[in-house]
Formats: C-alpha cells, structure tokens, sequence
C-alpha cells in the first residue's frame, strides 16, 4: 500500500496547489468520516429500539425514534451537500492553479481528482470504523484490523499491476496501436471484481470471529448486531476502495 499512498499524496498535491484548497479537501474528507460515524451511532440507537421498544414508555420510545430518523436524514443530507460542494470546489482549485493542460488533460484531471477524493473519504472513514470497533470490543477490533491489514497489501499490488498495464495502454496509444476494448476494459474491472471478492471473503471470516464473539458472551447482543451493521459498511468501503483504485489508477496514468 506505500506506493497506493505515494501516488494518493502526489496526485493530492499536483491538483491542488494550494493551501487553501487543500484544508478545503481535507475539510470534506473530515465530513465523509463523520457522516460513517454518524451512521454507525444510528446503527446503535435503533437497536436500542427494537431490543428494548417493550421496557420502554411511550415518551422515551417517541423521542429514541424521533432522534434516530433526525439522526439518519442528517446523515444523507451530508452525504449528499458533500458530494455535490466538491465540484466546486475542484472548479476552483482547478483555475488557480497554474500548470495549463489540454482539454484531454482536462477531463482525465477532473477524473483523477473524484477518485482522489473518494478514495481519501472512504479510507478515513474505514479508520473511523476500525476505532469504532475497538471501543466496542478491543479483541475484535485488533481481528479486524488484521484482516484489513491483509486486504490492504493484496489491493496494493492489484494497483500496481494495474498501474503498468495502464501505462502499457497509453503508450500503446501514443504508438497509434491502441490495445482492444475488451482488453483495456477488462483489466480493470477483473482487478476491481478481484478485489471485491477479497473483501468478501474477509466479510464472511469477519462475521464468523463475530457470530463466535457472541456466543461465547465476549459482545452483547446489541453491540454484536451495531457490530454487524458496520462490518456491512466496511465491506461496501472496501468493495468501493477497489473499483475506484482500479479507476484511480486509469485516470493517472491518463493524467501524466
């Protein structure tokens, strides 16, 4: 994953060359892990609900539900203001920074800096979540954190075998011999499926440390399904970490 990281940082700093631009991006990033962790405490609040809706008044269950749709509306109004704020803020950053580029530089630089971005959100918001973990259960949360470690250098290398096969592509269409659809195409969604697959299979090893957890009492029983519900949004982060860095690495090298 250090050559994932080093190609992260340097596409962070040739798009956005300046400070300001940056701590903006840093800002939207910060946003995208809270709206994780956010989710995650809804996660908990609605199994609050349901497992103790019966030993509850009608007061307290009004204001648990009433919170928990403020809570989760809130969290997709976030998500959504900083999915959409970020095209602005490329827009900008994009004009004042001062390297020229062609109109085909242009849209594989617009490219790379949503990969970028994405991949930066989704990367903060697994850390979130590894945290998340550990405060719920600190045996768990090391599992996992191996497990992802795991995940983690099998991506990396997916990226740079894909990083030379993109680079294979772009020569070989500066060289007026450009390589199959099926061919470029296919490479990338092969490492991407690949990596998701990967993802399952640490998923399935996951829910079982996690179904055993329970049984032997180490997680309660609400603990284990908030437990449940955030290996589910892991999973969709590391399914959507692989595509995009199949995509990141495409864009990239485009961009060069």
């Amino acid at each position: 994953m250090k050559l994932v990281a080093y190609h992260l940082r340097k596409a962070l700093l040739e798009l956005f060359t300046t400070t300001k631009y940056r701590l903006i991006l840093i800002g939207l990033v910060l946003i995208a892990a809270f709206i994780s962790v956010s989710e995650l405490g809804v996660a908990k609040l609605f199994t609050k609900i349901i497992l103790h809706e019966g030993s509850l008044s009608h007061l307290r269950l009004f204001v648990y539900v009433s919170a928990f749709f403020l809570f989760f509306g809130a969290t997709r109004g976030a998500h959504f203001l900083q999915r959409i704020y970020r095209v602005n803020v490329f827009d900008k950053a994009f004009k004042e920074s001062k390297s020229e580029v062609s109109g085909f530089k242009d849209s594989w630089r617009w490219s790379l800096a949503f990969e970028l971005t994405t991949l930066l959100s989704t990367f903060t918001q697994l850390g979130v979540i590894v945290i998340f973990f550990t405060i719920f259960n600190w045996k768990f949360g090391l599992i996992n954190l191996i497990v992802l470690l795991i995940v983690f250098e099998i991506y990396g290398r997916l990226f740079k075998n894909q990083l030379e096969a993109q680079r294979g592509f772009v020569i070989a269409s500066k060289n007026k011999s450009p390589v199959a659809n099926h061919v470029r195409i296919g490479s990338r969604i092969k490492s991407g499926e690949f990596g998701i697959l990967i993802s399952g299979v640490a998923l399935i090893f996951l829910l079982g440390a996690l179904i055993y957890s329970s049984y032997i009492g180490e997680v309660s029983k609400s603990n284990a399904i908030v437990l449940f519900f955030g290996l589910r949004m892991q999973n969709s982060n590391l399914s959507n970490i692989s595509t995009s860095l199949m995509r990141f690495a495409r864009a990239r090298t485009n961009s060069e």
